[in-house]
C-alpha cells in the first residue's frame, strides 16, 4: 500500500542524489539518529555525517552515505539538504581509507601547522563513508 510509504530526496549543491519512496528511514542526526516512518510529526533537525538506512516493504534496505546538512520531515516527505551523498555501492572503498588514514597521519603528527578541526572533520567523514560502505556490506 502506497499510504505507508514515504518520500525520500537526499540533495547536494549539485543536485538530487537519491530520490525514492521508502517504508523507513532512518537518519543520523548531531543528537543521535532517528527513524522515520509514514505520518510521522513534522521536523527540522541538523544532519551528521553517516549513514542513511532507506527500507521497502519487499525487505530490501539500501544505504546511502550523507555529509552534514538538514533534514525536513513533514507530510510524508523527508527532505535531505546535505554538503555530500553517496549510495554505499559506489563509495570507493580504498579511497575513504586511504582519506582515514592521511587524517589520522595528520592529527597524530601535532604539527603547529595541521589545523587539527579540519583533520578530526576529515577523519569523520572517511570514517563515515567507511561505516555506510561496510553496512551495505552486511560486514
Amino acid at each position: 500500500m502506497a499510504d505507508d510509504r514515504i518520500h525520500l530526496q537526499v540533495m547536494t549543491a549539485g543536485g538530487v542524489k537519491y530520490d525514492k519512496q521508502a517504508r523507513y528511514v532512518g537518519i543520523p542526526l548531531s543528537g543521535g539518529s532517528i527513524g522515520v516512518l509514514a505520518n510521522h510529526a513534522p521536523l527540522m533537525a541538523a544532519v551528521e555525517d553517516g549513514a542513511v538506512k532507506c527500507e521497502y516493504g519487499d525487505g530490501q534496505t539500501e544505504y546511502v552515505y550523507v555529509g552534514t546538512g538538514v533534514a525536513s520531515v513533514k507530510d510524508n516527505e523527508v527532505c535531505l539538504l546535505v554538503r555530500a551523498a553517496e549510495c554505499a555501492e559506489n563509495i570507493d572503498l580504498a579511497r575513504a581509507q586511504a582519506a582515514a588514514k592521511r587524517a589520522e597521519e595528520r592529527i597524530q603528527s601535532h604539527a603547529a601547522e595541521v589545523d587539527m578541526l579540519r583533520a578530526e572533520a576529515s577523519l569523520h567523514r572517511a570514517l563515515a563513508r567507511e561505516k555506510t560502505y561496510g553496512l551495505f556490506r552486511n560486514e
